[in-house]
């Protein structure tokens, strides 16, 4: 008989395991890229959750009228706006709270981070200290421990102009007016923001003339504006 010659052939047991090795410890690589990735992105976004929650939970504490802001803790005024509505029909309150409450919804929906889209800041509904509605805006800043987060701001307050203030005439050639004011708070503020300031009340000034504040002013009864005042007139 013929001899049989045996030839073993190579196995690939162990390239198979050498493979399998390899191929578990890139995933384990990635898996661990991926959980680093996800720690640093999250030690990142917590501070902002945090700070978001906490201007939700400041919002909601200006809203319930615990704050209140004193007319001499303001500073110079920035800015004054002269309303005037023709006297209307029916109860003189009723029309005049409708005026009234127009000029103060325009300052409320008034977009003023989208005016310094850089600067961080808030813009909260408040209560000044003799309980009239007001609105503050609050320039912001990173804490420090000499430093707290507000970098001063601005306070917006709207009031009828009492009967005594206006040319007397008899109520049958009365006419309404509005007194806007939007004045400088100089607390916490270190560095003048005469910039953001000025580019705040020139943007509110010509809101009043586009579509959505003539629409808000019309819903007052045809609230117009009789004249402008602001700091940087002269410049």
């Amino acid at each position: 008989s013929c001899p049989i010659t045996y030839i073993p052939q190579p196995t690939t047991q162990g390239t198979i395991s050498l493979l399998s090795l390899q191929t578990m410890m890139t995933y384990l690589c990635a898996l661990l890229l991926a959980v680093v990735a996800m720690t640093n992105a999250f030690s990142v976004e917590r501070p902002l959750m945090a700070l978001h929650f906490s201007s939700r939970l400041q919002q909601t504490k200006l809203f319930s009228s615990e704050e209140s802001v004193s007319f001499d803790s303001l500073d110079e005024t920035l800015l004054r706006i002269n309303f005037s509505v023709i006297q209307g029909a029916g109860i003189f309150e009723s029309y005049a709270n409708n005026a009234l409450e127009a000029v103060r919804s325009y300052t409320q929906s008034f977009p003023f981070a989208a005016v310094l889209p850089v600067q961080p800041l808030t813009y909260l509904p408040i209560q000044m200290s003799d309980g009239s509605p007001a609105l503050k805006v609050t320039f912001l800043r990173k804490k420090t421990p000499e430093k707290g987060s507000q970098d001063g701001g601005i306070v917006f307050t709207s009031r009828l102009v009492s009967e005594e203030d206006c040319d007397p005439g008899g109520l049958e050639n009365y006419v309404l007016r509005i007194e806007l004011q939007a004045k400088r708070i100089k607390e916490g503020q270190t560095i003048p923001k005469v910039f953001s300031e000025k580019q705040i009340c020139l943007a509110f000034i010509k809101g009043l003339s586009e579509t959505k504040g003539q629409e808000l002013l019309a819903e007052g009864g045809g609230v117009v504006v009789d004249s402008v005042f602001h700091i940087w007139m002269d410049t």
